[in-house]
């Protein structure tokens, strides 16, 4: 694991200081929009979670890591967006300033499949990071984020290590890896 982290931590290098939003990411997130699942977020906060996805999609499109694999880009995989370094399917996930990883019930009716993606080889990781917005709205043209790596776990661990929630879903409390 720390050969990967040693990698994982050299790729969030490069996106200092900071990535700018441009109109190119602005349109993905809108195609992107109506294939993910708003559940019963408003708008807002449905297009400020879809904006998480810039990290990943700006990596893949600067080639500094690998995309999805085709058969990912369905439910049948194990994320439909994922990162490859090396052999490893990384599932980046953008996380709280309490550094807690939430599965909502609703994302829970969803765990069968992502342990299937598990067991079968094509999620072995998760990336856990905070994402530094200039303000609380969805991304705008020429905002720039900063982002933070925190963590980069075993995915069968992190699914293993899920505790239920006071509120509803489940939760688990990422540490901040060692310097």
């Amino acid at each position: 694991m720390t050969e990967l982290l040693e990698k994982i931590k050299t790729i969030f290098s490069v996106t200092e200081p900071g990535l700018v939003i441009d109109k190119d990411f602005l349109q993905l997130r809108e195609d992107m929009k109506p294939r993910l699942n708003q559940g019963t977020r408003n708008d807002f906060k449905f297009t400020k979670d879809v904006d998480c996805l810039v990290l990943e999609e700006w990596l893949i499109k600067k080639n500094i890591v690998l995309g999805p694999l085709t058969e990912h880009l369905t439910k049948g995989g194990a994320c439909v967006y994922d990162v490859r370094v090396d052999s490893a399917f990384i599932d980046f996930k953008c996380i709280d300033e309490r550094l807690y990883y939430n599965v909502s019930e609703q994302k829970m009716k969803t765990h069968p499949w992502v342990q299937d993606g598990v067991d079968r080889g094509l999620l072995t990781h998760y990336c856990f990071y905070r994402m530094y917005r200039p303000e609380d709205r969805p991304l705008q043209e020429n905002d720039i984020v900063r982002f933070e790596l925190i963590n980069v776990l075993d995915a069968q661990y992190v699914l293993d290590s899920l505790q239920p929630s006071k509120y509803e879903g489940k939760y688990y409390k990422v540490e901040k890896y060692d310097s």
